[in-house]
């Protein structure tokens, strides 16, 4: 419910926009629509942006309720979700009050609340996918835990890198068959995304290649793996050469305790965080938003996996008889109540202690979040929220089913009945437009107005209303264009 609150708070104060929300819901209205992800906004098909076919799945939700809050409402109940594997993870192995524990550490980390602050994005299906996955695998359902795993590459192009990996983890684990095909599988899908299908449906080819330019010396991440192959050492220094590098490894591994370190598990991070750390985005560099989503399952696997690890050496050193099967009671259950607290597993002892450690992090983690302090009235209102009802004015002279060209906080409302397109794209098109003239939003600044609002008029629009201190404009092209009709926009 806290979650639920801030999205609609978040939604209703016209604090979304393009990205991502605005993307997302115009590619899942394409495939529940006419079965191919078109984004007006980018001017071209999601695929060709980032391969994320997941969101096809999304479509019948919109059938049902044609509005971009419905994604916002998926979102949370995918990554809520995603804790559910994490508990039975834990429980299986420590019992429900451990698996409970590790719950609430899990849902009150900084990488949930930091996604659930963001509208949307891909992470909610990978954190399912993940979460699920490994707590098939740790159960040793490995077909199972193999068709979550080949889903990735649904979700997004790195996924089959990440497959890759975990085919490699089922050949330590001597998973023959699971590990030949991930690996295949994973391999294939990650060239031909990046190689055919990302290129070929978009007109700027791979975009992100860009990225990593500078760190990898090469114009593709193909051409630059040589390079990370020869200067190891080079790389290793980036991943760690910028403090908000530094603090989201921190912020990754203290909360854990840096017990997934026990794991090879926590090996499964590194595609991820290399993609991150090389990229030249600073962005991605940060623990703030949702880019350690995917890596949250993974490391409380791992958690699991190294506590299991050490608890079995300890305990041969003990000289405790080998555990018994996973699916009988574990320690401090019914019919064992009366085992002496040594007889106990090292590795429950451990999760007993690390339970309560892990909600402590989570709870400081949720105090400092945005969510939270909004909750509890003591953090920033949204900066839109004083002009909802002009805006909602404004919104109502624009006619339903035509093409609008709009800023950033004004896109979002107008999604469900017209299509729009984001002033300062260079793709905007339409003969209607709306702009907020004091706070635009990305991609242009309130000291690009005036230019706009120029080239608007030798395009031949003209105002049709605007609100009481001009700060809200909707225009319509009703006069012969004065120059070359083109986008409005500053930036691609």
């Amino acid at each position: 419910m806290l979650f639920a609150g801030w999205a609609r708070a978040q939604y209703e104060a016209l604090t979304t926009g393009a990205c991502d929300l605005g993307i997302f819901y115009q590619a899942v209205q394409g495939w529940a629509y006419g079965g191919w992800p078109y984004v007006p906004i980018k001017g071209y098909v999601q695929l060709g942006d980032h391969f994320s076919p997941a969101f096809a799945l999304l479509a019948p939700l919109v059938w049902i309720h044609d509005s971009a809050i419905t994604l916002v409402y998926a979102q949370i109940v995918l990554i809520c979700l995603s804790g559910v594997p994490i508990y039975h993870i834990f429980r299986r192995q420590h019992g429900v009050l451990v698996g409970s524990g590790m719950l609430i550490a899990y849902l009150g980390s900084h990488a949930v609340f930091g996604t659930v602050q963001f509208p949307v994005h891909e992470v909610m299906f990978g954190a399912v996918l993940l979460a699920w996955g490994m707590e098939r695998m740790l159960a040793d359902r490995w077909t199972q835990a193999t068709i979550l795993f080949a889903a990735l590459i649904t979700v997004k192009e790195d996924g089959g890198l990440m497959c890759v990996l975990i085919g490699l983890y089922a050949l330590l684990n001597r998973r023959w068959k699971h590990s030949a095909f991930l690996i295949g599988w994973g391999a294939t899908w990650f060239i031909v995304t990046l190689k055919f299908i990302i290129p070929n449906l978009n007109p700027g080819g791979f975009t992100y290649a860009k990225d990593y330019q500078a760190s990898l010396h090469a114009d593709s991440i193909f051409g630059g793996i040589p390079y990370m192959i020869t200067h190891p050492l080079d790389i290793l220094a980036l991943m760690t050469d910028q403090p908000a590098k530094l603090e989201t490894w921190q912020q990754l591994l203290i909360p854990v305790g840096f017990a997934a370190l026990a794991s090879p598990l926590a090996l499964l991070i590194v595609p991820v965080m290399l993609s991150r750390m090389l990229s030249s985005r600073e962005t991605q560099w940060s623990s703030g938003l949702y880019y350690d989503m995917p890596l949250i399952p993974i490391l409380f696997a791992a958690v699991a996996d190294g506590f299991r690890r050490i608890g079995g050496w300890v305990d041969r050193a003990r000289r405790l008889p080998a555990p018994a099967d996973s699916d009988e009671k574990p320690a401090g259950s019914e019919g064992q109540t009366a085992r002496r607290w040594w007889h106990v597993r090292t590795a429950t002892i451990m999760a007993a202690i690390a339970a309560p450690v892990f909600i402590g992090f989570a709870v400081q983690d949720a105090r400092d979040s945005q969510v939270v302090k909004w909750y509890q009235g003591t953090g920033y209102p949204f900066a839109n929220a004083s002009i909802v009802g002009e805006a909602e004015d404004a919104l109502s002279k624009i006619p339903p089913g035509v093409p609008v060209r709009a800023t950033n906080n004004m896109l979002v409302p107008l999604l469900p009945t017209n299509e729009v397109t984001l002033i300062g794209s260079n793709v905007d098109k339409g003969d209607w437009a709306i702009l907020d003239a004091y706070n635009p939003s990305c991609p242009i600044s309130p000291k690009e107005i005036p230019q706009i609002m120029r080239q608007l008029d030798e395009m031949g629009f003209r105002r049709v209303y605007e609100t009481a201190k001009g700060r809200i404009v909707v225009l319509q092209r009703t006069a012969p264009a004065t120059g070359p009709i083109r986008g409005t926009g500053t930036a691609s």
